[in-house]
Parts: C-alpha cells; structure tokens; sequence
C-alpha cells in the first residue's frame, strides 16, 4: 500500500512530539538527579548543624553540674567556718586557749607544769650531748 503526504506528515509529527518527550522525560532526569543532590546535601547539613549544637549543648550541661557542684562544697565549707567563728567568739573558747596556749589561770587557782617522763629526759639529754655520767640537778632554795 502506498501512503499518501498526509499519513506521511501525521506520522512523522507524532515521531516528533515522541522525540521530544524522550528528550524531555531524558533532561528532567537530570533535574530530578540534581534536586535529589541538593535535597540531601541541605538534611546533611542540617544533621551536622544539630549533632554539634548537641554535643556543645552535652558539654555546657556538664560544664554546669561541675560548677554547681563546686557551689554546694564551698556553700559547705563556708557554713563550717561559720560555726567556727561562733565558736572562736564565744567565752568558753576565749578562756580555753588562754589557759592552753598562754598559760593563764584564774585568781585562786595554781597552775601544775607537767614534766618530761624519764624517757623523754633521755632522750633531751642525748641530743643535747651530755655524758651519761655527768647529771646536774638543779634545786630550788626555798622548798
């Protein structure tokens, strides 16, 4: 069978419009490729941005645990030098270290020295080097 112009015309139109699609279903191909880039670049970027927020966020938190915890001791510490300063004002402890450390005693009362045991006196007089011989006692005119 022989075909006239105008098949022949319609055909190759409708090979035409087919060619076109292909090369545009084909191009958009490419599109799609590209967006599908960029799509997962920006949540890769996103997911970046959030695990090094959280990881400063992680950090800062321990940051301040440690710093409260610094708080809570010198808060405890300060408390007990507060009750040693009430301590150290009262009269009771004014008195117990002028006896202790000055030697101080009231009116009426006699202060008893103790003295170095035996062993103790041994011991002064070696590092003192005095021969075992030679002892010096030292009385006291008015007993």
């Amino acid at each position: 069978m022989i075909s006239t112009g105008k098949n022949k015309v319609t055909e190759l139109k409708l090979h035409r419009e087919h060619k076109e699609k292909a090369t545009r279903l084909r191009s958009g191909r490419g599109n799609s490729k590209m967006m599908m880039f960029m799509v997962l670049a920006v949540v890769g970027y996103i997911v970046f941005s959030l695990t090094s927020q959280f990881n400063r966020l992680h950090s800062m938190q321990t940051n301040v645990e440690s710093l409260q915890k610094q708080v809570k001791e010198i808060e405890t510490r300060n408390t007990a030098l507060r009750e040693q300063i009430k301590q150290i004002k009262s009269d009771a402890y004014i008195e117990q270290a002028a006896r202790e450390q000055l030697g101080l005693v009231k009116p009426g009362e006699t202060l008893v020295v103790p003295t170095q045991s035996q062993q103790g006196a041994d011991a002064s007089k070696q590092q003192q080097g005095t021969a075992e011989g030679f002892e010096v006692k030292y009385k006291n005119i008015y007993d």
